[in-house]
């Protein structure tokens, strides 16, 4: 027996077990506040994209058809839908714009007699409860009101082509 060993206590054991229990608190309450932190920036990115995507789309597809008479305005259920007709190619195609169960759509058809606009086939752009367009034939804007959720954004879009109503 060596006599230079020091009898051991049971208090330096019970130290180190606390030590590594608190360790393991601490560190599992830093992963819950990351996880709440990256859940929050998640949804407000998600949330700010929503906001974005329907007013640059509506934008971009406007813009992008410049011709005389090529958008008509009508009424689906309680907003409205946006007609833009295009010549693709000798072929005559109408672009459907417009919300359908919560969703902003685009629907593009050829205007063949055998195929009609059915609301639900659209391609879903993003959550959007209700849509109303309204053209400024003298100023040349299109004012678009979108209601998400009960907030409502205007959107002001220069044409270059006058409209029908």
């Amino acid at each position: 027996m060596s006599q230079n060993s020091a009898p051991r206590h049971s208090v330096s054991g019970l130290f180190v077990f606390l030590l590594l229990g608190m360790f393991a608190v601490f560190s599992t309450v830093m992963v819950l506040l990351g996880a709440r932190a990256y859940r929050n920036i998640a949804s407000a990115q998600e949330q700010h994209n929503n906001d974005r995507i329907a007013p640059a789309y509506l934008r971009s597809m406007i813009r992008a058809t410049d011709e005389r008479d090529a958008y008509l305005i009508e009424s689906l259920g309680n907003g409205d839908v946006l007609t833009i007709r295009q010549d693709y190619d000798g072929e005559q195609v109408d672009t459907y714009i417009y919300c359908y169960d919560g969703y902003l759509r685009e629907y593009v058809i050829t205007l063949d007699p055998d195929l009609e606009f059915e609301p639900e086939n659209g391609e879903t752009i993003c959550p959007m409860d209700r849509i109303f367009f309204e053209i400024e034939s003298k100023s040349s804007l299109m004012h678009v009101r979108l209601d998400q959720g009960g907030e409502t954004t205007d959107v002001l879009i220069y044409m270059n082509a006058t409209c029908s109503e």
